[in-house]
């Protein structure tokens, strides 16, 4: 089966969400480069179910697009061509100025590369199930937003549990090394 747009947006917004919210509940997610590089092997072995022998497909991590001199976080290349383009982030909390920043990247990225869909995914503790809230204008049929919270699935009091382990694991450190105050 050679997958089309409605295909790969069923993904996106189904299996793709539930697999990055499970690792994000799992520590497994602890920054915005796990979430690209967790999100990456997730499109490429969906890609990999449709197109064995890659030759349709391309998933590539921080592409530098240089008309746009931006660098979206994943672009997926269907023949060669702009097919969809990822913006990623991992917040404990995603503002709609941020939100709206990166939908208006790309929409700009849209009007020069042309791709198929573009999405937003974001990864918070805390927050509403959507940050932008309003016509899309430009980006109505295009753009799409992608909102992964623990908030949505958890109570609050969960998430606070879940929290410090997250913070430990995302910012390690080894006890046997820490430096020994030194009486005066």
């Amino acid at each position: 089966m050679k997958p089309g747009i409605k295909d790969f947006h069923a993904f996106a917004s189904g299996r793709f969400r539930k697999a990055i919210r499970e690792s994000y509940e799992k520590y497994l997610i602890l920054s915005e480069a796990d979430l690209q590089a967790y999100a990456w092997s997730l499109v490429v072995d969906f890609f990999r179910e449709h197109d064995p022998t890659g030759l349709r497909f391309r998933v590539l991590n921080k592409p530098y697009c240089k008309d746009l001199r931006i660098h979206p976080d994943l672009a997926i290349f269907k023949r060669g061509k702009p097919w969809v383009l990822f913006e990623l982030k991992e917040r404990r909390k995603l503002s709609a100025r941020s939100a709206k920043n990166e939908w208006k990247r790309l929409v700009r990225a849209r009007e020069h590369l042309r791709p198929k869909r573009a999405y937003l995914v974001y990864v918070a503790r805390y927050g509403q199930s959507k940050v932008l809230h309003g016509p899309k204008g430009k980006g109505a049929r295009y753009f799409f937003e992608l909102p992964v919270i623990l908030e949505d699935s958890w109570t609050r009091e969960r998430v606070e549990a879940w929290e410090p382990e997250f913070k430990r694991w995302s910012k390690f450190v080894n006890s046997s090394h820490r430096r020994k105050q030194v009486r005066p």
